[in-house]
């Protein structure tokens, strides 16, 4: 049997890293190691996501919402100071990723199709820790997005 990524056409996209707060992850992850801000979303989960381009790749920044309780048992699980939430994986046809998925017996959860959008998770309990999401990615996607970074650190700060 082949490796599924391979098999996927799968690439990495992106490491996520939650914290608490916006504006001290910012603090490191830009103005520290000089990530470069690209674009960002508020989720309707509660979250606030800003991503940087740092080195030859990207890293997702995620917070809550005033309010949210998305994160709470991650922030439970990591004493509060939150940490690595997922890897990204990008596959050209998501429905054949679910489909290959199934038929090797991996779980999946929080499928969601979108325009612009699809993902799917791999639980963390089946895989040593780590939350896996695999997406599809349109091709109108930054078109969606937020480059507003004043309004999404205003977002996630209340």
């Amino acid at each position: 049997m082949t490796d599924l990524l391979t098999d996927l056409d799968a690439s990495y996209d992106h490491v996520a890293v939650a914290g608490p707060s916006l504006p001290d992850l910012l603090g490191f992850y830009r103005d520290a190691l000089g990530g470069r801000f690209s674009h960002g979303e508020i989720l309707e989960i509660g979250a606030v996501v800003v991503t940087l381009i740092l080195g030859d790749g990207k890293i997702e920044l995620m917070a809550p919402t005033p309010g949210s309780t998305f994160f709470d048992k991650f922030f439970a699980a990591t004493q509060g100071r939150g940490g690595v939430h997922h890897l990204t994986f990008t596959v050209p046809d998501l429905r054949r990723a679910v489909a290959d998925l199934d038929a090797r017996g991996v779980r999946t959860f929080g499928l969601a199709y979108g325009e612009q959008w699809s993902e799917v998770f791999l639980h963390p309990r089946d895989n040593g820790g780590v939350l896996i999401q695999l997406a599809e990615i349109g091709p109108d996607v930054m078109s969606i997005v937020n480059r507003d970074l004043a309004a999404l650190i205003a977002a996630a700060s209340g």
